[in-house]
Parts: C-alpha cells; sequence; structure tokens
C-alpha cells in the first residue's frame, strides 16, 4: 500500500497548535510547494532541522532560522549599506561569506558585514 503524502503544513500546524508563527507556517508552505530538502539547501540548513522545526522540536537558534525564513519565504528585506537593498537570508548568507581578495565585493562585503547594524552574530573577532 502506498504512503500517502506528508502535508507539512498539518504537520506544522499539530506540533506547533494555534500559536504557530508566521516563520513556521511560511517554512511548511515552502515544503509542501518544494520538497523539505530543497527549502533546506536554499536556506543552508539540513533536512533534519527543517523537519525538527516543523515538529516544534529544533533545539538549535530559532531566531537564526526564522531570520532566513523571513527572508526567503516572507520577503523580509533589509538596507545593505554596501549594496543597498537585499533580502534578509542573502544579508545572513554575506555575513558569513569567508574572505576572498580575489573578489572585490566580497572583500568590500567581509569588512563591512562585521561593524553593519543588521549583523546577526555581534561577537566580531
Amino acid at each position: 500500500m502506498a504512503r500517502a503524502p506528508l502535508d507539512q503544513v498539518a504537520k506544522a500546524r499539530a506540533a506547533w497548535g494555534e500559536a504557530i508563527p508566521a516563520e513556521v507556517l511560511a517554512l511548511a508552505t515552502a515544503c509542501r510547494a518544494e520538497t523539505s530538502r530543497a527549502v533546506a539547501k536554499r536556506l543552508g540548513y539540513s533536512d533534519a532541522v527543517i523537519s525538527y522545526v516543523l515538529a516544534n522540536r529544533y533545539p538549535g537558534d530559532l531566531p537564526k532560522l526564522f531570520a532566513k525564513v523571513r527572508g526567503a519565504y516572507l520577503g523580509e528585506t533589509v538596507d545593505c549599506p554596501e549594496l543597498g537593498e537585499m533580502t534578509r537570508d542573502t544579508c545572513l548568507n554575506w555575513q558569513v561569506t569567508p574572505f576572498a581578495a580575489t573578489n572585490s565585493t566580497r572583500v568590500r562585503m567581509f569588512h563591512r558585514c562585521k561593524t553593519c547594524p543588521h549583523r546577526q552574530q555581534k561577537d566580531v573577532a
């Protein structure tokens, strides 16, 4: 007997109840439209993390993941001092992009992100 496809939205609603955050609902909707693996890849997380979040069992940094979801799926933008308006998930990706002297944009962003007011990780080395 074939298994019925898992409805990620129903799974999330059952786990989170009435207080389901908009980010979780957007994540579940994206998983229903694509695959959880594709959503995880876009956000820079594993498929397992997405599953744990939908099941309300993720022990990690939810605010960071929610910020990526708001950028990728809810259209949240920030005004980057260097590049102008960009989605929040793109901003977070720039913050962790390693230095590369071979690309002038990456050099500027590497230095600019360290002091940016949108920086999520405030403990700059």
